[in-house]
């Protein structure tokens, strides 16, 4: 998996995503990994809503696509 590191991170955002780790049992990196997962699915349906079939199944293959990409060397 990939490392991430996120600069400035709102203190109370942080919080919020402790508050999440320690409510669930889960780890930081967990919890981070499925809020991000969470929150891609809710924008994938808006992105879904605002555009018509053709371009929803364009949008669906570009994004296969880029799953289909081997990682890069890790830094």
């Amino acid at each position: 998996m990939t490392d991430l590191l996120i600069r400035d991170l709102d203190p109370i955002l942080t919080d919020r995503i402790q508050r999440v780790s320690v409510a669930r049992g889960w780890s930081v990196d967990e919890t981070i990994s499925r809020l991000i997962e969470h929150g891609l699915f809710a924008m994938e349906a808006e992105v879904r809503g605002g555009f018509s079939d053709p371009e929803v199944t364009a949008l669906s293959d570009a994004i296969a696509a880029l799953r289909a990409v081997p990682q890069g060397a890790k830094f």
